[in-house]
């Protein structure tokens, strides 16, 4: 083969692999609703005496959710579940805390309306919280999140002013996680919902945090980065329990109470 012939050979194969790499690109930019968002339905008999159905109409969207323990006198704690949870499945667990929660699914999760992207959850996370601190005033504010969750309530805290943050398996941001996954892609220009927590660290109050060695979804190394970003603030406990059994694991939820129990010792 003659050198013209070898460089037109080059060429091609170069050609070749930059399309394939556009279209793996351009599928990415697709598709990454589908990686982030997993909108669960809403689970048949999801009741309980001890939790209210409640509905919070956003003008574009009617989110639905429950309103446990009303009548305690403890901290008012508002949950932000993760990417693939229909939130009724914890009503058991926040009932046994000295407080009252607010837990709305997101928007297209169980019975709520619409379609769910970083800035319609960031602005529902914050009407969420006024709402219910209208609803239940004087109470010390916790925004309580859970993967995805956890950036959503570090999002909404510059707005809200909570006095306190529980974070299970946080994040820096969803950028960092895509990076780490695909690292041979230009995320940031790709990913249209960065959930960049980081960003709101500088605002955050007390933070009770816990972390998995072992989570295969948030990797243990990405949790610790904004731990330790956060500082001081931060209160890192780890459990060996897979990504989605931190609230089936009765060790979590004795420690949540405790730092509430703090909080309410600290408030009075």
């Amino acid at each position: 083969m003659s050198l013209p012939e070898a460089a037109t050979v080059a060429l091609r194969v170069v050609l070749v692999l930059g399309g394939i790499y556009l279209a793996l690109c351009v599928a990415l930019w697709a598709v990454q609703d589908k990686l982030i968002f997993h909108p669960q339905k809403p689970i048949a008999g999801a009741k309980h005496p001890a939790a209210k159905a409640v509905a919070l109409n956003r003008g574009d969207a009617v989110l639905r959710g429950w309103t446990v323990n009303e009548d305690a006198e403890g901290a008012l704690v508002i949950y932000y579940g993760g990417n693939a949870e229909e939130v009724s499945a914890h009503i058991d667990g926040f009932r046994a805390l000295p407080a009252t929660t607010v837990l709305f699914n997101y928007r297209g999760y169980g019975a709520s309306d619409g379609k769910p992207s970083e800035g319609v959850l960031v602005e529902d996370a914050v009407a969420i919280a006024e709402w219910a601190k209208e609803r239940f005033p004087g109470r010390p504010l916790v925004l309580f999140g859970l993967s995805l969750g956890s950036g959503v309530a570090a999002l909404a805290t510059p707005r809200t002013k909570p006095d306190a943050l529980v974070l299970v398996s946080p994040y820096r941001s969803v950028e960092h996680i895509a990076r780490a996954a695909y690292p041979i892609f230009p995320i940031r220009w790709l990913l249209r919902h960065p959930f960049r927590a980081e960003t709101a660290v500088e605002s955050m109050p007390r933070a009770l945090v816990f972390a998995a060695p072992h989570d295969r979804v948030i990797r243990f190394a990405e949790s610790e980065a904004m731990v330790r970003l956060i500082g001081d603030k931060a209160q890192l406990h780890t459990f060996d329990v897979a990504h989605g059994e931190f609230l089936f694991h009765p060790p979590v939820w004795a420690l949540v109470a405790e730092f509430l129990g703090d909080l309410m010792s600290k408030h009075g």
